[in-house]
């Protein structure tokens, strides 16, 4: 009994200690120049924090959002920056990581195809790749992350960042 009190204890003080940044104040984007939605049409399929992971059918860290578009969108980056990483990471399937200022990436994973290659700097509206489902995906979906200083915030309060144009409802 004690033994398994003590694991509970543990479990939800570990709990404490996962990146609730949805609850914390947003650092500063205001140096970043947000002009370009990321999908033409999307649905958000899955939200940002503890929700049910449809693989372990049990609930997990969300360190992002997913929204759900057709095989084969177009991902675009929705400021300039610098394509820091480009490749394939367990669990992220085929992924690009884009540095847009001192601090903030943006993780765009899950991807069919990739249109640029690390170390590239691209403007704001470029193509980044295709939506997919690699990695440990479920569907056509786009895995979106906003990072600073590799802490995870929500990219719904991200502030002028434009997810998507139109709803695909």
């Amino acid at each position: 009994m004690t033994r398994r009190l003590k694991w509970v204890i543990l479990s939800l003080g570990s709990m404490a200690l996962l990146p609730f940044s949805h609850a914390q104040e947003v650092p500063s984007t205001s140096d970043i120049a947000f002009t370009h939605p990321i999908l033409k049409s999307a649905t958000k399929t899955s939200p940002f924090g503890i929700r049910k992971d449809p693989f372990r059918d049990r609930m997990s860290w969300h360190g992002g959002i997913d929204l759900g578009a057709s095989w084969e969108s177009m991902i675009y980056a929705p400021a300039r920056g610098e394509v820091i990483y480009a490749g394939m990471k367990s669990g992220y399937g085929k992924m690009i990581d884009l540095k847009v200022s001192d601090g903030w990436v943006i993780r765009f994973a899950h991807m069919k195809d990739l249109a640029v290659a690390e170390g590239e700097i691209i403007e704001s509206g470029a193509v980044l790749g295709e939506i997919g489902s690699t990695g440990r995906g479920a569907g056509p979906h786009l895995h979106l992350e906003t990072r600073y200083r590799d802490k995870q915030y929500n990219p719904e309060s991200i502030e002028s960042l434009i997810l998507f144009e139109t709803d695909s409802d």
